[in-house]
């Protein structure tokens, strides 16, 4: 039987916690049911949250995934999930999330990134590369050092928008006026301010030194 640290491996942290509950709670329902089979019911329903469209814990790339893929499921006129129909009107089969993972090499040939050993050091030896071919290379080195490594990249939206799909998910992250991707600024005012509400017993001076 695998041990816990095996089971786990490729879980978050939030992932991890909710592996923990599921497997209390499934024991403390069925204890006469073998601990191997609570925690593969247990590891199967938490792996199914990454693609749940509502889960909140997942990065901001496999959320837009995750809406991209609900919409092809739910919206009339698809064909369903991972068919993605081609600006030539034909339909193909392309998961974003396992061309992005590394997981679909057949996909490639559509202009799309993968992330798998997309490191720091990688990505630092590809810059050297491309810096020796002088200004051939200024616009492969300049969407290399925009996308970053495989950690920038995931809270990022694809550099090539070639296939529709990847058009798709882009189109969730927020643009600028120019159209440019940005951040989402916190609404003022939404955060209260918790310094004024605070029912202190003793006042906190500011320390002054006392000049000698």
């Amino acid at each position: 039987m695998k041990t816990y640290n095996e089971f786990i491996t490729e879980l978050n942290k939030f992932e991890k916690f909710m592996f923990k509950q599921g497997v209390k709670a499934i024991k403390k329902l069925n204890p006469r049911v073998p601990t191997k089979t609570v925690k593969k019911d247990a590891l199967r329903t938490t792996k199914g949250l990454r693609s749940d469209p509502d889960n909140p814990f997942v990065s901001p790339r496999r959320e837009a995934e995750n809406l991209l893929k609900k919409f092809q499921r739910t919206i009339p006129g698809q064909k369903g999930e991972n068919v993605m129909k081609t600006k030539s009107g034909s339909y193909i089969n392309y998961d974003p999330t396992r061309v992005r993972q590394g997981d679909d090499a057949g996909s490639a040939a559509l202009g799309t990134f993968t992330m798998r050993g997309q490191s720091k050091k990688a990505v630092r030896n590809m810059d050297k590369k491309l810096m020796q071919l002088g200004k051939k290379s200024e616009n492969a080195r300049s969407i290399l050092k925009n996308t970053g490594d495989q950690h920038s990249a995931i809270y990022k939206a694809p550099n090539f928008k070639y296939n529709p799909s990847d058009a798709k998910i882009d189109s969730v992250f927020p643009k600028n006026r120019l159209g440019a991707p940005t951040t989402t600024n916190i609404p003022k005012r939404v955060i209260p301010d918790v310094e004024k509400k605070l029912d202190a017993k003793s006042i906190i001076k500011k320390f002054k030194r006392n000049k000698k």
